[in-house]
């Protein structure tokens, strides 16, 4: 099985997350690693911060070349914006730097409060949502080696501030070509337009917008996650995974927020042709009882919006007690975008972490064989 841990911070020297399980004789590629990264910082309505930012990664262990050795994986991504955080963040603040304001929705005032360091700096360094970046490293690598398992993973925009659009067979390759090569992530240039004006009027407003996000697997087998304990179940595992990324406060699976329709309707007939077992729809979203059931797994992730709003809405100072309105950290004005992006890679490293775990080894040519091995038992039960 994998494992990671990430540590760093955002205007700090760097972040680094050492991956631990990752097999041998893998053959990782760097370009790809930074393409994922470079995907991350795009998108409309972003904030100064990519500005600055040009991440590339680095792989300081668990590689001979660029093969794996099955040793720990050691990433490093350099913050170039450390040096204008320099003096501050190697400093110990004094009471006049210490801020006492927090930003409702943000991590800030549980932060103060759990942590008790006297200063909101100390939270915002580690909430902030800069972490995302060694994350997609992570799941960049993840993400690689399901491709070479026939396992792939897209995303798209579905919803910014109301506006939404339909959502799009992911895996038709013109299709997302369109998709990813859209500023906000859509297909339909209609929707995106309207999209953009609505992130250029939040922008002059001081205001954020929040949205969905669309995301999905293709290539899954059945038998991926287990029902026999609660902890096991695969959308459970990846609806944790989920809502852990910053400002994700629902994950719903295939049309499994539908409370229209009726259990004749949403559950996903199943009927043979050709020797072949097929469903006549996919509401259930390719999990069934915590299990795959060999259909793409579709999932759509809520975001809110940033609570860093320069408008500023009410809070209070810490230090004097009294009412303020929030301060004003610098941010993006619309995240949706690259956190679709996020997401894809966090699903990676869950999907290949349980694969690791149904067919542990210790190369990847075993896990190959291992996974085949599995696909033709299933070909071979509907050939019979």
């Amino acid at each position: 099985m994998l494992r990671f841990l990430d540590a760093g911070e955002s205007h700090g020297r760097a972040l680094i997350a050492v991956v631990d399980g990752f097999p041998s004789n893998f053959k990782i590629d760097m370009g790809n690693i930074n393409e994922e990264l470079k995907r991350r910082q795009m998108g409309y309505g972003r904030g100064k911060r990519m500005s600055i930012e040009q991440d590339a990664v680095e792989i300081w262990s668990g590689v001979r070349g660029s093969i794996t050795t099955a040793n720990p994986l050691t990433l490093i991504i350099y913050n170039k914006d450390y040096k204008n955080w320099k003096e501050l963040i190697n400093t110990e603040a004094d009471e006049k730097e210490k801020i006492t304001v927090p930003r409702p929705g943000h991590g800030d005032l549980v932060g103060y409060f759990k942590y008790k360091t006297g200063d909101i700096r100390d939270v915002i360094e580690r909430t902030s949502a800069r972490e995302t970046a060694i994350r997609t490293a992570v799941g960049a690598v993840c993400k690689q080696m399901l491709k070479s398992l026939g396992i792939k993973i897209r995303s798209q925009v579905i919803e910014i501030a109301g506006i939404k659009e339909e959502k799009q067979d992911l895996f038709n390759d013109k299709v997302y070509d369109i998709i990813n090569k859209s500023e906000v992530k859509c297909f339909n240039k209609k929707v995106e337009e309207k999209i953009k004006k609505r992130i250029d009027e939040a922008a002059i407003k001081g205001d954020t917008l929040g949205g969905a996000v669309h995301i999905s697997i293709n290539g899954m087998f059945i038998g991926l996650g287990s029902y026999t304990q609660w902890d096991k179940k695969l959308d459970g595992i990846l609806s944790h995974a989920i809502m852990s990324l910053q400002g994700i406060k629902g994950v719903a699976f295939g049309e499994g927020i539908n409370t229209e329709m009726t259990g004749v309707d949403f559950n996903d007939e199943i009927y043979i042709e050709k020797g072949n077992i097929k469903r006549r729809t996919n509401h259930c979203g390719g999990i069934e009882a915590g299990v795959s059931n060999g259909e793409n797994i579709e999932i759509t992730a809520y975001m809110k919006p940033i609570p860093s709003v320069k408008k500023g809405i009410d809070s209070i100072d810490l230090k004097k007690m009294i009412n303020v309105k929030s301060r004003y950290e610098r941010s993006d004005v619309c995240a949706v975008i690259p956190a679709a992006v996020v997401l894809e890679n966090i699903c990676a490293y869950e999907i290949l972490n349980e694969i690791l775990k149904q067919f542990p080894c210790s190369d990847f040519d075993t896990l190959q064989e291992q996974i085949n091995k599995h696909k033709d038992y299933i070909l071979k039960y509907m050939e019979e």
